[in-house]
């Protein structure tokens, strides 16, 4: 049984993001609705090990989208196939650009999983209580102060300094757009 009967057979709730009816970029976009996940816990606020843990869920993700494309969703039809490979050729004929892909979904993903280069991190901006003595009394009041603020940026490369989830939403959209070529592309093309 190939991978998309396989989720076909599946009961829709076990099924979920992986099953689209008449999109046979299926499941590409199952992982691209796990990337979505995971950033979706970026942005609530974590931080320290979960917030990397998180980062590189995230950028693994994003990168897998295009393997899954090309392992997985090119078996759907020999116009899918066409479709699919016609779209990485050109996408390697452009290289350097897109930006999104090459140097961020492509680089950070090889930096992640070849040396545990994060490329990114997360500022913090510290609010401490101010402490008053009384020099009459001795009486020591704390005033002020509030929590740590964690600004997750991208530290390095043509993305640095940039919010992390602006930058993610930016590579999810790349996907969106290029799966939707494929999707069209092999529309066009079948009988």
């Amino acid at each position: 049984m190939r991978p998309t009967e396989e989720r076909d057979a599946l009961p829709e709730e076990v099924a979920g993001p992986l099953r689209v009816r008449g999109i046979m970029t299926q499941a590409a976009r199952g992982v691209l609705a796990d990337c979505r996940e995971a950033i979706a816990e970026l942005k609530a606020g974590v931080h320290g090990d979960v917030w990397r843990r998180r980062w590189i869920t995230a950028i693994v993700l994003l990168r897998a989208v295009g393997h899954v494309l090309e392992r997985v969703d090119v078996r759907s039809s020999d116009a899918y196939r066409r479709a699919i490979e016609g779209a990485w050729d050109s996408l390697r004929e452009t290289k350097p650009e897109p930006a999104i892909f090459w140097s961020f979904i492509n680089d950070v993903r090889n930096g992640i999983v070849k040396e545990y280069d994060m490329a990114a991190g997360q500022n913090a901006i510290i609010h401490p209580p101010m402490g008053i003595i009384n020099r009459k009394t001795g009486a020591t009041t704390s005033i002020g102060g509030k929590p740590t603020e964690y600004i997750p940026v991208i530290n390095s490369g043509p993305f640095a300094g940039k919010l992390q989830s602006e930058v993610l939403e930016q590579a999810v959209a790349w996907w969106e757009s290029y799966l939707g070529d494929v999707d069209r592309a092999a529309g066009a093309s079948e009988p």
